[in-house]
């Protein structure tokens, strides 16, 4: 439950003025629903301002955004239970109830400006930066990896981000790459980039580049151990930590790679050129003793060239904390939902994922503000425990209904409260105990299967 008057159709008449009604309505909404009020402290309502003249709506994209938002922190909240929602709403404030058709909705939703939404992530990342997690050896590590996402069946997504291989027309899914740029000190998904299940992530992680600052580190896993990738970072001041790659071998301790005669997939000549001809870096080689973890012999390789700064003990260490990314995104994929995406164009699939990344954000801003608050360690938080948590607790921040501050300070204590056990070194087999229905798999269309009664 999200609030009590936000939706209703009776602000919207603020929303064809000028500038300062805008603000007055920025104002007004956020004291009287809860989560907009929750969101407000992060980032201003006046990006969604409408332009000036704007025709009056039901549905104005402020209102719009935390309706999406509210639907991203409920996984397989519909459209039409959102409606319901404002109706209900509608109906306790004595309002005019709108139609229980759900298009005015989703043609708001459509409208949503893309960069309005990048706006709002942007402003939240802002946040962000002021509240720096724990450094690793006084410097910043962002860590990086990729994963799929599938979406409907649709012709116009099919065209965008066609079936993974083997995949019968009709009987699959249309998938897409996501490769993401994650603070590892805080869990920030800072930024992202999509594409075809068929590109490779090399080319997709080259675009976050521009997110990543000099000093930083950035932690990967071999799959983006290429020398190409590894001297731009080098480049533009980016120390790297990765596995390295299966097609090298392990012979100097402190090799010399020279540039490869041609470039990699995705390089352009000029770029390639501009690279230096040789890259130094420095391997470390470590064993895994932990009985059900699958590789025994583990070989880094890293450009931190100074070994009293970063012995290979701290080296080891870092690699390990690479699995948090794994668990970044199993919060965003599979408590919020972005496993399987639900728009039905490639428009809305975008925006779909941009309100996903911001809620995802959202979570990990108030679990940081907890960590700090009770002094607890920010990986022993619960993920999950705070998206219910945030779900049940938005009502109480209309001042209306309560005090905001005793509200916000007794939220923090809840999320602080509720921490996962301490596990290290947890193995947990990948195998089911519930058994799936029997149902057979569809080998052909629908409606061919339909056609032939079979």
């Amino acid at each position: 439950m999200i609030g009590k008057t936000l939706y209703l159709p009776g602000f919207s008449h603020l929303l064809s003025g000028s500038r300062p009604q805008a603000q007055k309505l920025a104002r007004e909404t956020s004291a009287l629903d809860g989560l907009a009020g929750l969101v407000g402290r992060f980032i201003p309502a006046e990006i969604f301002e409408p332009e000036e003249g704007q025709r009056r709506r039901a549905f104005p994209a402020w209102v719009t955004f935390i309706a999406f938002l509210g639907q991203v922190l409920s996984r397989g909240s519909s459209c039409r239970e959102t409606v319901r929602r404002v109706q209900a709403w509608a109906t306790a404030s004595r309002q005019t109830v709108p139609d229980e058709n759900t298009s005015a909705y989703c043609q708001a939703r459509a409208r949503l400006d893309l960069a309005t939404l990048q706006s709002a992530h942007d402003e939240l990342g802002g946040w962000f930066q002021k509240h720096q997690g724990e450094l690793w050896c006084g410097r910043a590590v962002k860590v990086i990896d990729g994963t799929g996402l599938s979406m409907p069946d649709t012709k116009e997504n099919r065209e965008q981000w066609p079936y993974a291989p083997n995949q019968k027309p009709g009987c699959g899914f249309p998938t897409a790459q996501l490769v993401g740029l994650f603070s590892l000190e805080t869990g920030r998904l800072v930024r992202f980039a999509l594409d075809t299940l068929r590109s490779h992530e090399i080319p997709l992680a080259r675009q976050m580049i521009a997110w990543m600052e000099p000093g930083e580190v950035v932690l990967a896993d071999r799959g983006f151990s290429g020398w190409g990738f590894m001297a731009l970072l080098q480049r533009k001041g980016v120390d790297v930590v990765m596995r390295l790659h299966s097609a090298r071998s392990v012979k100097e301790a402190r090799p010399e790679w020279k540039k490869p005669a041609r470039g990699e997939n995705g390089w352009t000549k000029s770029l390639w050129a501009e690279l230096p001809e040789t890259l130094a870096v420095r391997l470390v080689s470590f064993r895994v003793a932990v009985p059900g973890f699958r590789t025994e012999q583990i070989t880094l390789v890293t450009t931190l060239l100074d070994e009293k700064l970063y012995p290979d003990a701290a080296i080891a260490a870092l690699y390990r904390k690479r699995w948090a990314v794994e668990l970044f995104f199993r919060d965003i994929k599979m408590t919020l939902g972005m496993d399987v995406l639900r728009c039905c164009s490639p428009e809305l699939i975008q925006k779909e994922i941009w309100m996903q990344v911001f809620g995802y954000n959202l979570v990990r801003a108030l679990m940081l503000e907890a960590s700090w608050a009770h002094s607890v360690p920010l990986d022993r938080l619960s993920f999950k425990g705070t998206v219910d948590t945030l779900r049940q607790w938005t009502p109480l921040f209309a001042p209306a209904i309560f005090a905001f501050r005793r509200a916000r300070k007794e939220l923090l204590r809840i999320i602080a409260a509720d921490q996962v056990p301490d596990r290290p070194n947890r193995y947990e087999p990948r195998v089911k105990k519930r058994r799936p229905k029997n149902y057979r798999l569809l080998t052909r269309p629908r409606h061919q299967k339909l056609a032939s009664g079979v």
